[in-house]
């Protein structure tokens, strides 16, 4: 009854409950594929007649996808294999212009269309990825970071989902990683912290009330503070409620990108780092001990798991 057909009739209904019989058991029984051919009309030799319809079995169509992938901090280099022949492959690569360098877009086919969404809302991007997917293409959303990440992709698939579109996320190197690597730390150190939060400031965005960082601060453990540039000195506030005044802090802009700068300091003085270096929204701002951090030994080195080193 919930199979939608091409031809619905007024009798069959009447009779049967449903708007076809021949079409809608075609495609029931492909899986909901697409109809090959719509109902006819035949007759036996005997005189009854009879209707058909033929359907293409769902998992043989050719039919467009749509990938979002994960771009990483910013280097070309660090999105992962699977992204990058994604990328290659694709009909159509719709990237965010204002977080995703346009390096990441130069492996693209020849032919393929590549375009920025940095001035498109929501309305056009689903109109243009849809294009692409309603001629069979293949659409890679390119997002930075990794996109599960205040990668804005809820919207996204909310969207695919009520048009039952395929799609699949290709996961990508987090922002928070690109800064342990690039400050040298490790952001769990043994004994000390075994935590790391990922978080933001309150902006324009509301924070839940239990997520308040002032309350997330009572761990005193490794944070990682998205989006929060422009509100530093309100973070700043928060953080020193539960943090000590000389804790590590790092103020990284830009991660792996040519322009990248990173600002080491104290917590005291985190506002100041921001505001005198003029940082943008494209800040991670990291918080803890374990920045810098090469005390504490991990207990994969101790005596008693020396036998796992041994030929």
């Amino acid at each position: 009854a919930d199979v939608e057909v091409a031809n619905p009739s007024k009798k069959v209904h009447e009779v049967t409950g449903v708007w076809g019989v021949a079409e809608s058991t075609a495609r029931y029984a492909a899986s909901l594929g697409s109809l090959g051919l719509e109902k006819q009309k035949g007759m036996l030799h005997n005189g009854n007649d009879f209707t058909f319809a033929l359907a293409v079995e769902r998992s043989a169509e050719r039919r467009g996808h749509i990938e979002i992938v994960g771009a990483g901090p910013g280097d070309p280099d660090l999105i992962s294999i699977r992204g990058r022949q994604w990328l290659e492959i694709a009909d159509l690569i719709l990237y965010a212009g204002s977080l995703v360098p346009r390096a990441l877009t130069l492996c693209a086919k020849p032919g393929a269309t590549v375009r920025s969404s940095a001035d498109m809302n929501l309305e056009e991007q689903f109109a243009l990825m849809k294009e692409f997917y309603d001629k069979g293409l293949i659409v890679a959303r390119l997002h930075t970071g990794d996109p599960c990440i205040y990668g804005a992709i809820q919207e996204q698939m909310a969207f695919f989902d009520a048009y039952g579109m395929s799609y699949h996320i290709t996961p990508g190197i987090s922002s928070f990683q690109a800064a342990a690597a690039e400050l040298r730390s490790q952001f769990t150190i043994p004994e000390k912290t075994q935590t790391i939060i990922l978080t933001r400031g309150e902006g324009r965005t509301k924070m839940p009330e239990t997520e308040q960082l002032h309350l997330l601060a009572r761990s005193q453990s490794t944070m990682c503070i998205f989006l929060s540039a422009g509100i530093v000195d309100d973070v700043q506030r928060q953080l020193l409620e539960h943090y000590p005044e000389d804790t590590p802090v790092a103020a990284c802009y830009h991660l792996t990108w040519p322009d990248q700068r990173i600002y080491r300091g104290v917590l005291r003085d985190l506002a100041q780092i921001v505001h005198e270096n003029k940082l943008t929204l494209t800040t991670m701002i990291v918080v803890g001990e374990a920045i810098d951090n090469r005390k504490g030994l991990s207990r994969l080195y101790a005596d008693e798991f020396k036998h796992l080193f041994r030929k």
